[in-house]
């Protein structure tokens, strides 16, 4: 019996850090972000700034996130239709190695980056899985969206990028 609680225990998912949880304050979407800076898991360092004069994604997931299994593959297909637009997957899970393995089990073909103490996920307020962030070409959180829905694809980011200046 103790086994077996113990095999439950460690088969839990590693869930948003309380601390992080109660700091999500930043939803603001009038506001041009500072610059961010995330590190990629092929080396180097994403970096806001960078991608000035074109729009950028930032989709945060997990490895424990059922919606980002299905996801991420939906928008790596979308970002191939899509060069004109920076996506980024950022992954917010306190194990490298977790997050490997779900990257190694879920295609995509997206850069990924590593946000394992949760600076990000707490700045821009992500309280769930997956969460998209929409930055115009000068650096304005211009959309974010919570979840994801098979039947409904990404027909409210595309709405969002034809708004865009």
């Amino acid at each position: 019996m103790f086994l077996l609680f113990s095999l439950a225990a460690f088969a839990q998912p590693e869930m948003i850090p309380i601390e992080v949880f109660e700091s999500a304050t930043n939803t603001d979407l009038d506001e041009t972000a500072t610059d961010v800076e995330i590190a990629l898991r092929d080396g180097g360092h994403f970096r806001l700034s960078e991608h000035r004069g074109k729009p950028v994604i930032l989709t945060f997931w997990a490895s424990w996130c059922g919606p980002c299994r299905l996801e991420l593959p939906a928008l790596s297909t979308w970002a191939g239709e899509h060069p004109e637009v920076a996506v980024y997957a950022v992954s917010v899970d306190r194990s490298r190695q977790a997050a490997e393995q779900f990257i190694q089990r879920v295609n995509f073909d997206l850069p990924v980056a590593f946000d394992p103490d949760a600076a990000h996920l707490g700045r821009y307020g992500v309280l769930s899985m997956p969460t998209m962030f929409l930055f115009d070409p000068t650096g304005k959180l211009a959309w974010r969206h919570t979840g994801y829905s098979k039947a409904k694809g990404f027909v409210d980011l595309d709405a969002a990028i034809a708004e865009l200046p």
